[in-house]
């Protein structure tokens, strides 16, 4: 039989089985997103207390608090008081739920021609290798759609995103990526005749993300141990936090860009990413005197892990420095920075890239559909924060990269060989 007959016959059992399922566990984890969401950015315990109506302090019964169907029992209000319930709760829950079936279906019931880990999920499974073996990328695709999820609502009701949510992504991704290679059951190893050899720099072999060679991950290395060092500094004060009287400056109702010194600010900014940038210079010099060594996978595929943080945070940052220069207004934000780096610890170095060229058009037509609107609507609110967009991007990235390699290659007429 063969590797895709293989791949083609459990078809249905993946339909019958697994679909509901995946959409269940998704729209719980949209619940539990529902708490972080309201509870994070003011700083509360998002595991107690337990979940109850805001106004007379009820705790939900279980079946109330059952994704999607408890909203639609409790017909949107409370059981107790009648205090209506947003209907954030259910869309939340729903569109979770949704991510993570189409994030199943990508993976294991469409031929690898489309999907972005559709490269080695099929080769697995083409070896009679089913989820059990193969779940630790999907899951952590899971992991990233949920975070985005997440930080897009809180940006649009806060103008901030939380960093522990981008650590929350960032922490499993250097994980998984690293226990892949040596993570399928029955002993069967990863397909390793797919690879190309190893090579100095970076590999765009077939894997679910970019490989590095040693220089990569002497870089890759170098900078993580860059960031240790600098968040240490800050936590006992040999360095601070950029904009710490931003609150002084701008009140409520004030836009961000009113700050009056954001040039001045670069500066403690700069001295975070002081031993950042000499971390990655030194990792690269250790890196190249094991030049042309061939890495185990599992160090390449951590290293494009540490890599791609590097390259999305970096290209926000580098963006955010230029351009407060350059018009003494604060240009992006750090959630912003943060945000594109855990994308890049997911999806390896070079995702981020169209990540971030992708998402100003994404913006713009945004802003074209919100002016339009508010001319049509009377109150509809226009202005939308930069990190949505970033989110959006990285969506339409993971779900249509293949896609927009061929696309890309028409524009610039040139071959991209994207991995």
């Amino acid at each position: 039989m063969s590797g895709i007959d293989l791949y083609l016959r459990p078809f249905w059992v993946y339909q019958l089985i697994y679909i509901p399922f995946v959409f269940a566990f998704g729209a719980i984890v949209g619940s539990f997103l529902n708490v972080v969401i309201l509870r994070l950015p003011e700083h509360r315990n998002i595991i107690s207390p337990p979940s109850h109506c805001p106004v007379c302090k009820s705790r939900l019964r279980w079946y109330e608090n059952l994704p999607v169907i408890g909203w639609l029992r409790l017909r949107g209000r409370c059981a107790h008081c009648g205090t209506p319930i947003s209907v954030q709760y259910p869309l939340i829950e729903a569109i979770c739920g949704v991510f993570f079936v189409l994030n199943f279906v990508m993976a294991y019931m469409v031929l690898p021609t489309a999907p972005h880990i559709g490269g080695l999920l099929p080769a697995y499974l083409g070896r009679g290798v089913g989820v059990v073996a193969t779940w630790p990328i999907p899951a952590l695709y899971c992991i990233l759609f949920s975070a985005l999820l997440a930080m897009t609502v809180i940006d649009l009701r806060t103008y901030t995103i939380p960093i522990e949510l981008t650590w929350a992504v960032t922490i499993p991704a250097l994980i998984f990526h690293a226990i892949m290679p040596i993570w399928p059951a029955g002993g069967l190893p990863p397909p390793l005749s797919q690879l190309p050899p190893g090579v100095d720099g970076f590999d765009l072999g077939m894997w679910t993300i970019p490989l590095v060679g040693p220089v990569g991950l002497g870089a890759g290395l170098g900078g993580m141990l860059g960031i240790v060092i600098s968040s240490i500094l800050i936590r006992t004060n040999h360095l601070r936090y950029s904009f710490l009287d931003f609150d002084f400056y701008v009140k409520d109702g004030d836009e961000i860009i009113d700050y009056p010194h954001p040039r001045r600010e670069l500066e403690w900014e700069l001295d975070f990413l002081g031993p950042i940038i000499l971390g990655i210079i030194l990792g690269r010099l250790v890196g190249s005197a094991w030049s042309g060594t061939e890495l185990p996978l599992w160090a390449a595929s951590l290293g494009g892990s540490m890599v791609g943080y590097l390259v999305g945070g970096g290209l926000i940052w580098l963006f955010r420095l230029a351009g407060t220069l350059a018009f003494g207004k604060e240009a992006m934000g750090l959630g912003d920075a943060h945000l594109l780096a855990c994308v890049g610890a997911v999806l390896g170095w070079v995702d981020p890239i169209l990540v971030f060229f992708l998402a100003p058009f994404l913006a713009i037509g945004g802003m074209l559909v919100g002016t339009i609107l508010s001319r049509l609507v009377r109150g509809f609110a226009r202005y939308i924060p930069y990190g949505p967009w970033l989110a959006l991007a990285a969506m339409v990235v993971v779900f249509g990269d293949r896609w927009i390699e061929p696309l890309l290659e028409a524009i610039l007429n040139v071959p991209l060989n994207l991995p």
